[in-house]
This record gives structure tokens, C-alpha cells and sequence, in this order.
């Protein structure tokens, strides 16, 4: 198993394309390539970047600003190969360690968190020293500025998703013709191994007209089926949220979309309305079944409000993902059978068991004395591979009860059944 395994699906790159909406309102030529979703070789990239004066490439987009990937090896290997002193690197990455990205590719520079605005002084030709939030190599030496203040979501222009096919991109979990949006950045709550670095420490609103205007765009000129709000916690913001179904039941749009949030920020009354303005699925960070280590995390709620909230969202019709890790700090076996039992208990309609990665920059990485760039658990109490093994004996346990099966089996939503399975004979294959 590669370390650090993520599933990466094939979504659209947001960072990239709220970057190009910013520099083409400015009358700059962009272009952007997706290796992911095209498929596209190493040596395929390396000669399309000949064409342009400056390249920039993500590390992680925005989907995976929270939780990037342990392996960058291939993110690595393309960066070095490629021309230096035009290339310049944006990422959770270079964020949380610019003098070791810097070092390890052939970037002019690294950015440091958002990078809308700094792609764009960047192209205006600033003097590096000028551009706040980038670091640099000068005189055998690696300069950083001044971090970049958050930016205001309300002047970014619409995503340039005219400068992608939104028929390559889709969710297996909700279907094809897939747009990402955003309705804020950031999250008000403190848990230890939530890596924020790239959001900043302030939480940030857009208005419900400014994301109303982008999904009205989407679906009218580009005839997008499927959004996911990338929000980390998107119902905190009821107001919007309320005001969004409204216009959504209004058009009465062909519209499917899914979203991430707590479950104690969801009530009968707004789900009920997310269920009849188009809302299929709704994930919820879980994390632990043992309220000893949900302290231990500083997640702030009690396992009797999550239950709540996931019967609340069922009984709403929306089906709902539940998301678990093992390998928190003083966690026990006993720990992390209470999370195995408690995810049946929930019995959500997907659920995923993952090794907690104790990321640089967070309250978690603290615990964990290494010397990886990256390391991919906490290894005090338990190895990598017990780790490891726990999350695939809970995954295998949890899918294989004759009564989750027979409930699969006999739902209504046979397409959710579906894909449900191909998603476990993707497990199986490792």
C-alpha cells in the first residue's frame, strides 16, 4: 500500500480555476491543464509548459487543502524535470514547508497559502521581494515575505470552469457533469489534526447572491448536474444556506449536490428544505466513537449530537457518508473498537475509516517527534501497519454485515447501491 493512501477522484481544481478567473479579468492569456482528469504523461506536461512564459503548479487543489497527500513523489518528480525560472509552485505543501519544496523542485518561488492574488502579482512581473506570501532562493540563501492577508471571497470573479470539459469530471457518489464551489473558507472550530494552514485563521462568508450567480452560471451555460460545496463546515452559515434552497427550489433546476458540515449543525427544518432543493448527501467528520479521545481532539461535541444529526439527515431522505480515523494520541484498542461499533450504530450509508495523519502546523503534529517531511501516523502508541490494518478490519466489518447488505440490496436508490459496490471492489483491490 502506498503511503499515505488517499482516494483521489477526478474533481475539478478550484484554486486553479478561481486563479484564472483573477489573472483573465486582468487581460491575461491562461490556459489550464488537469493531468488528473485528462490522463495526461509526464513528458506530455513538461513539453505543453514550453508555450507559456510562467507555470504554476498545485501540489494539492483545493479539495485537498485539508487533508493533502503524504506522497508527493510524483508531484516531485514533474517539478523537477521542469524548466527552471518560469515555474512556481501553490500548494498546502510548499505552505507548510517552503524551504523543503523550494529545495526539492525547480520553483522560482513557493506560495504560501491562498494564491489567487499572488499568481496575480506574480504575472504582473512584481520584484519577488514585493510579492507578500512567497519564498524564494537569494544569495545561497530562501527568502520569505510577509504573509498574505485573507482574501475577500466576494471579489473573486466566477471560476473560469469555461476553461475546463465538465464532462470529464464527476463523484461516484453523486454522478458525472461534476462542478466544487465554495460558500466560505475556513472553520471556527479547534481540532487537533485539522490542518488549516491554507485557509488562514479567519473564517470567511461569500454572499448568497455571489454564489447564487456561480451556480446559475453552471447550470444554465454549462449544463452542470452535480456541485459539491467544498465548505469545511458548510450549514454553520444557515442564512446562506437557507437562502441558496430557496433560489434552488425556485428554478426548480435538475441540480444534485452534496456538502460537508457537523452533525450538530443540521436540524430537521433546514434539511428538510437542503432534501427538496436538490441535496443527495451530506459527509460528516465522525472521527471517534470514544468520548475519552473526542476530548483528547478537541472535536466539542457529544456522540448523543452526532447520532442526532445523522437520523435527523436519514429521516430528511438525504443519504449521508461518515467519516472515522485510529491513531490519535493515548488512543487504545478499546478506542478504536467503540469507533467500529459506533459507525454501525450510525449505520450512515457510506462510511470511510482512515489513519489520522498528524500534518505539520496542527495541535496533532505536535505529539509526533519524526523526521519525515511528511509521516503518515502518529506512531507513539501503535505502527503504522497496526494502523493501517485496524482501518481495513473496520471497513470490511462495517460493509460486510448481512443486514447493511440486505438494506443496500433493497433500497430504493439502486444507482447509490451501485455505486456503493464498485467502491468496495475498489477497496478489495487495494
Amino acid at each position: 500500500m502506498a503511503k499515505g493512501k488517499r482516494h483521489n477522484r477526478i474533481w475539478p481544481p478550484l484554486d486553479l480555476l478561481n486563479c484564472a478567473s483573477v489573472l483573465e479579468k486582468e487581460g491575461f492569456y491562461v490556459k489550464i491543464l488537469d493531468a488528473n482528469a485528462e490522463r495526461t504523461p509526464m513528458d506530455k506536461i513538461i513539453e505543453y509548459s514550453k508555450n507559456f512564459d510562467k507555470i504554476f503548479v498545485s501540489s494539492s487543489s483545493l479539495d485537498r487543502w485539508q487533508c493533502p497527500n503524504i506522497n508527493i513523489n510524483p508531484f516531485l518528480n514533474l517539478t523537477k524535470k521542469m524548466r527552471k525560472g518560469n515555474l512556481f509552485v501553490m500548494g498546502v505543501h510548499g505552505t507548510i514547508r517552503p524551504r523543503e519544496i523550494l529545495e526539492l523542485t525547480n520553483a522560482k518561488a513557493v506560495m504560501n497559502g491562498e494564491p489567487e492574488l499572488t499568481v496575480l502579482d506574480i504575472c504582473k512581473g512584481k520584484s519577488l521581494s514585493k510579492i507578500r506570501g512567497i519564498s524564494y532562493s537569494r544569495n545561497k540563501g530562501i527568502i520569505s515575505t510577509k504573509k498574505r492577508g485573507p482574501i475577500d471571497l466576494n471579489r473573486l470573479p466566477l471560476p473560469a470552469y469555461h476553461l475546463l470539459n465538465p464532462k470529464r469530471y464527476y463523484y461516484d457518489l453523486l454522478g458525472k457533469n461534476l462542478a466544487i464551489l465554495e460558500a466560505s473558507r475556513g472553520c471556527p472550530f479547534s481540532c487537533i489534526f485539522c490542518l488549516k494552514e491554507m485557509y488562514g485563521s479567519k473564517y470567511r462568508k461569500k454572499s448568497a447572491k455571489n454564489l447564487i450567480k456561480e451556480i446559475d452560471y453552471l447550470v444554465k451555460k454549462l449544463d452542470i448536474k452535480n456541485i459539491y460545496f467544498m465548505d469545511l463546515e458548510f450549514t454553520i452559515n444557515k442564512g446562506l444556506v437557507d437562502k441558496l434552497c430557496n433560489h434552488l427550489i425556485k428554478e426548480r433546476y435538475n441540480l444534485r449536490w452534496c456538502c460537508q458540515t457537523r452533525a450538530d449543525s443540521v436540524d430537521m427544518q433546514l434539511l428538510r428544505k437542503m432534501k427538496k432543493a436538490g441535496c443527495a448527501l451530506i459527509h460528516y467528520g465522525v472521527e471517534t466513537g470514544s468520548p475519552r479521545i473526542m476530548n483528547v481532539i478537541n472535536k466539542g461535541i457529544a456522540l448523543e449530537k452526532i447520532q442526532n444529526g445523522v437520523r435527523l439527515t436519514k429521516k430528511a431522505g438525504i443519504e449521508t457518508a461518515c467519516f472515522f480515523m485510529f491513531g490519535f494520541p493515548t488512543e487504545t484498542r478499546k478506542d478504536m473498537e467503540k469507533t467500529v461499533k459506533f459507525a454501525k450504530e450510525l449505520n450512515p450509508t457510506y462510511a470511510s475509516f482512515h489513519v489520522a495523519t498528524p500534518y505539520p502546523n496542527t495541535a496533532f503534529y505536535r505529539y509526533n517527534k519524526t523526521d519525515e517531511l511528511f509521516s503518515e501516523a502518529y506512531t507513539k502508541e501503535h505502527s503504522a501497519v497496526y494502523l493501517k490494518g485496524m482501518a481495513d478490519k473496520a471497513f470490511l466489518s462495517f460493509y460486510l454485515r448481512p443486514n447493511y447488505i440486505i438494506g443496500r440490496l433493497f433500497s430504493a436508490n439502486l444507482k447509490s447501491s451501485f455505486n456503493q459496490f464498485k467502491l468496495f471492489l475498489e477497496f478489495v483491490k487495494g
